[in-house]
């Protein structure tokens, strides 16, 4: 596919965007942290929208005061939602928006049609196509489905 397996400082210092959609867990927290940012270049974006705890705010807030990074746009906040004086919202290069980045008519349609079909196929005793949790679908009650 033309994509290449590099470590994260590698992606840090060569990216001019690093856009982070990982789950939070143990090892993803704080990920984009002081020594990812400092390796990336002046001229690089970070856009975090995966969970508010991937990105440490008070490193984010040092990497675009001090101009390590160029700008970050921001959907997700640890807590989710800053006070509204928090030093961080006042980064003129920080586009922030209130964890709603998916969110366009097309895109509520295509969740209420994928609900809808993950009923219809439970209810007609299939499999469902989108299952975020698919262990659970190893239980004896879903036999049935697999």
């Amino acid at each position: 596919m033309g994509a290449e397996a590099v470590t994260l400082s590698e992606l840090a210092a060569g990216s001019d965007y690093v856009s982070v959609h990982v789950p939070l867990t143990d090892q993803t927290r704080g990920l984009v942290g002081r020594d990812f940012l400092r390796q990336m270049k002046p001229t690089a974006f970070v856009v975090n929208a995966a969970r508010g705890a991937v990105v440490d705010h008070e490193a984010l807030l040092e990497a675009l005061t001090e101009g390590w990074i160029a700008g970050a746009g921001i959907d997700v906040f640890d807590p989710d939602r800053l006070p509204p004086d928090h030093p961080l919202l006042r980064e003129r290069n920080l586009i922030a928006t209130p964890h709603v980045a998916f969110y366009s008519e097309e895109s509520v349609l295509e969740l209420e049609v994928k609900a809808a079909e993950n009923v219809a196929a439970i209810l007609t005793g299939r499999r469902p196509e989108h299952v975020v949790n698919p262990e659970v679908l190893d239980l004896d009650r879903w036999a049935h489905l697999r």
